[in-house]
């Protein structure tokens, strides 16, 4: 018997490359071809993550609930965001031919809102899909030639290392106007969240056996024999059934529970239209996989032009030192003359932890459909395509 071991690194690293820059490609245009339905919370990621105060209506499913009491008609919404798009190569070390890593952050959303008389009704989902860190190497091939079972075999491992959190969140809001200046609301959520992180490794393993009359010691024989005999269709099914391969798992958690929120927003000076908000977030489910720390947050807000809306807030979470700030602010303009139509933008800060974040925001709306487009990114010198990128359309019946 005797060993010998070869990489055919190109063909490999360009199979590997198409495969991620597939996924890659169908993430961005998924992004790009989205239906025009999306949620306002746009609005709240523009202006630094401020809205405890600010009476804003549709974005109370995923803001304060108590601002649901001012929705104006019925208001349905779909959207689809990614953050944390990243595909880098990494340098190839001894016995690598291809060394990736890919990270993504996918999260689908709908809501549906509508008041009726002092009541504010909002119903919403939101799947949310945390691939945090993920690498993929394929180690260089090794090949074997066993002589007296006339038996060639080779393995390819791959390695996948993955950090994984996936959550599922239906909710329930519900507000109520208990006088024109001070409304209350309850937001009710249903957590059903997964956590994983761990190794798989898959060999794809090679096996051939040729007949005892092939001639050996000659390659232009031997090496025929070999590559016709070849059970590819084999190895595929081994490679997708972990045949060979094993998994290292370091967490492995699932859970599900209840989780409320409360809120209150009052008008506490009516020349400048300033409001006052006050939030609990995560009062009873702490935690059910990841932790959920009750988190409380003040905010204050003024609306002094029709065309202009800013918003102060201060959170705290409560098992920890420190707070966070939040502030930001929209500017509008709308017309009507031949058709309806507007353009907002936005502008915020915010701060926690000793980071700060810079947010932008930009929308226009004609008719009934709107566009809105958000970026959040830490002020640390990073590159811009790693920040928070928001991309989606709406509409409203």
């Amino acid at each position: 018997m005797f060993i010998f071991k070869t990489t055919d690194k190109h063909r490999w690293t360009q199979i590997y490359k198409r495969q991620i820059g597939l996924w890659t490609g169908l993430i961005s245009l998924f992004v790009l071809i989205m239906p025009a339905f999306a949620n306002e919370s746009f609005r709240i990621s523009g202006m630094g993550g401020a809205f405890v105060a600010i009476p804003t209506g549709e974005t109370s499913v995923f803001g304060n609930p108590a601002s649901l009491i001012n929705v104006q008609d019925n208001n349905a919404s779909i959207s689809f965001s990614t953050q944390n798009l990243n595909y880098q190569n990494f340098p190839l070390s001894e016995g690598e031919q291809a060394h990736t890593n890919l990270s993504f952050r996918i999260k689908p959303t709908i809501y549906y809102t509508r008041a009726f008389g002092r009541f504010g009704l909002g119903l919403g989902y939101v799947y949310d899909l945390d691939n945090r860190d993920s690498t993929i190497k394929v180690e260089s091939t090794t090949a074997e030639y066993i002589v007296n079972e006339n038996k060639f075999t080779s393995d390819t491992n791959t390695i996948f290392n993955y950090d994984l959190f996936r959550e599922k969140l239906p909710m329930f809001c519900l507000a109520y106007s208990l006088k024109p200046d001070l409304a209350i609301g309850l937001r009710l959520k249903y957590r059903d969240q997964t956590y994983k992180k761990g190794i798989i490794i898959r060999p794809f393993r090679l096996t051939s056996i040729h007949d005892p009359d092939v001639n050996r010691n000659d390659a232009t024989k031997l090496l025929p024999a070999i590559i016709n005999n070849l059970d590819i269709g084999q190895a595929i099914d081994d490679f997708k059934n972990n045949e060979y391969g094993k998994d290292e798992v370091e967490n492995d958690l699932s859970g599900k529970g209840l989780d409320i929120d409360l809120g209150m927003q009052s008008k506490i000076y009516e020349r400048w239209n300033v409001s006052a908000g006050l939030m609990i977030e995560h009062l009873i489910q702490r935690k059910i996989t990841l932790a959920q720390p009750s988190i409380l947050r003040i905010g204050v807000s003024s609306i002094p032009f029709s065309w202009l809306s800013t918003g102060f807030d201060m959170h705290k979470t409560i098992s920890s030192k420190g707070f966070g700030v939040n502030i930001g602010w929209e500017a509008s303009y709308s017309w009507q003359k031949y058709f309806r139509g507007g353009a907002v933008f936005r502008n915020g800060l915010s701060y926690e932890s000793s980071k700060t974040n810079v947010s932008l925001g930009i929308g226009v709306k004609l008719g009934d459909s709107e566009w809105n487009y958000a970026l959040i990114k830490p002020i640390d010198g990073s590159s811009p395509h790693l920040a928070t990128h928001l991309l989606a359309s709406s509409t409203r019946f």
